[in-house]
């Protein structure tokens, strides 16, 4: 799972990333600001999952919706509770009011995890992989 923590305040970040590796999630990425942000998405594979704080040091971090098409998931984290219902006009699975409490999180991340897009398999036998593997003559379509 690709993770990535949008969060200004550096200390919360480094927080956040540290309670997150208790749950077993690794952070990829730490961005800080819309701008970082609009950048980082345009040049980059984008992640499963997103830890988004609300109000960045330039700007709301809806502004990054504004640039740039994000099908990723989102929690939100921030301590201001009036952007709740915009927040979860978006990919939103969560929204979580700092002070961040792990059990909270630990929820959040168990809600991702059970509602994630599920990688499809295949799961061929041996018979599968020989009739794949006969005369394209023989096969039948």
């Amino acid at each position: 799972m690709k993770v990535i923590i949008i969060e200004d305040e550096k200390p919360s970040a480094r927080r956040l990333n540290r309670m997150l590796e208790a749950l077993n999630v690794n952070v990829s990425e730490m961005l800080h600001s819309v701008e970082e942000s609009i950048e980082w998405f345009n040049n980059n594979e984008h992640p499963d999952l997103i830890f988004l704080d609300i109000q960045l040091s330039d700007g709301l971090s809806f502004e990054i919706f504004e640039n740039v098409e994000i099908k990723s998931a989102i929690i939100f984290t921030t301590a201001y509770d009036e952007y709740a219902l915009q927040a979860f006009k978006l990919n939103s699975i969560d929204y979580l009011l700092k002070p961040i409490d792990e059990s909270e999180l630990a929820k959040a991340v168990a809600k991702y995890e059970e509602h994630k897009p599920e990688k499809q398999t295949v799961s061929l036998d041996f018979e599968d992989i020989k009739k794949l593997l006969v005369n394209p003559i023989d096969r039948e379509y």
